[in-house]
């Protein structure tokens, strides 16, 4: 098994190289039975394990589309590329774009320089906020794992994706293909369905993930979520407000020394070209496009002072003071399928 394994690994690994070389190239013939789904290509940016929208998969194109939740384009023999949805299908960017996204020297985001963020504010009440909350906490201590690295802290996390923790009892809704709509508590099947009926297309719901922490000393390391998420993420903020940033995967590449950097990225983040959201209180933040596949999403450390813990939002000039309590619920919903 191990023998094989690291064959097909070897084999994505040359697919990889030559992809990105832009010369073509011909899969060789790993062995596809010990692969449990499309293969996925990785890209290892110092100690940041980021998947690449390349895949390897023996099966037909509406198979694999299924799997991923996404259109795909033959890329090479076995060989595909993810094409999500234009964003010309999505709202257009507007004021609330520039009024919550920054870069690092503080300035507003203009459309043409937006990966594909947006930002949903007041998505839910107070009221439905409180509900919601109420129902996680109690399925938390059913279905969630405590993965603080601190143990004084709380952090539990829920999700119907097998992440191989031993520890994990998965959530009754499951993921991918399989997800189960049914199993959501009411005041999340509120908000799905609220998104659904929303300006955005949409295919089917694919993955819930629950995040609530206690603790005002945590971070959130770059990364790209899983590629049969699929390609249209939402995230809603509760309890408090957060600065979530985004670092393109070319620059993180570059400036890969600075980017592993925690002292560094702390006080002045993980690249140059990072984008950083605000995202109040009962907002939702929607990525997806570049922004979904090629940067990342990350929360920086805080920096503690005598007078609570901090975070900047675009510079220093500008702070978000952060809170104990933060609850952050990841919505992932499929493309429309051209099948």
């Amino acid at each position: 098994m191990a023998r094989r394994r690291a064959k097909v690994l070897a084999a994505l690994a040359a697919l990889f190289a030559a992809w990105a070389s832009g010369r073509s190239f011909a899969a060789p013939a790993p062995d596809f039975q010990e692969m449990p789904g499309p293969g996925i290509l990785y890209e290892v940016v110092g100690e940041y394990k980021l998947p690449k929208p390349v895949v390897l998969s023996p099966h037909k194109v509406p198979r694999l589309q299924a799997d991923l939740g996404v259109n795909v384009t033959e890329v090479g023999e076995d060989a595909y590329m993810v094409m999500p949805q234009q964003g010309s299908n999505l709202r257009p960017f507007g004021e609330v774009e520039e009024m919550y996204l920054r870069d690092l020297r503080g300035n507003t985001i203009s459309p043409e320089k937006n990966p594909g963020i947006r930002v949903e504010p007041n998505f839910v009440s107070e009221e439905e906020e409180t509900e919601i909350m109420d129902e996680l906490q109690e399925l938390a201590a059913r279905y969630g794992y405590n993965f603080a690295a601190d143990e004084a802290a709380s952090s539990w996390r829920m999700t119907g994706r097998d992440e191989g923790t031993n520890s994990a009892t998965l959530a009754p809704w499951g993921w991918g293909q399989n997800f189960s709509r049914s199993e959501l508590p009411e005041g999340l099947l509120r908000v799905v369905a609220k998104l659904e009926a929303s300006s955005y297309p949409l295919g089917p719901l694919r993955d819930v993930t629950v995040n609530i922490r206690s603790s005002e000393d945590y971070q959130m390391v770059p990364h790209i979520d899983p590629l049969p998420d699929g390609p249209n993420s939402f995230v809603m903020s509760l309890w408090s407000s957060a600065v979530v940033t985004f670092s393109p995967v070319a620059s993180l590449r570059r400036e890969v020394e600075r980017a592993n950097d925690d002292g560094f990225y702390a006080q002045h983040s993980y690249t140059d070209d990072d984008i950083d959201c605000l995202v109040p209180r009962r907002a939702i933040y929607q990525f997806s496009g570049n922004a979904r596949y090629l940067w990342t999403h990350a929360v920086r450390p805080s920096l503690p002072s005598g007078d609570g813990t901090f975070e900047r939002w675009g510079t220093w000039d500008k702070v978000l003071r952060r809170q104990k309590d933060r609850a952050a619920i990841i919505f992932a919903f499929a493309d429309p399928l051209e099948l």
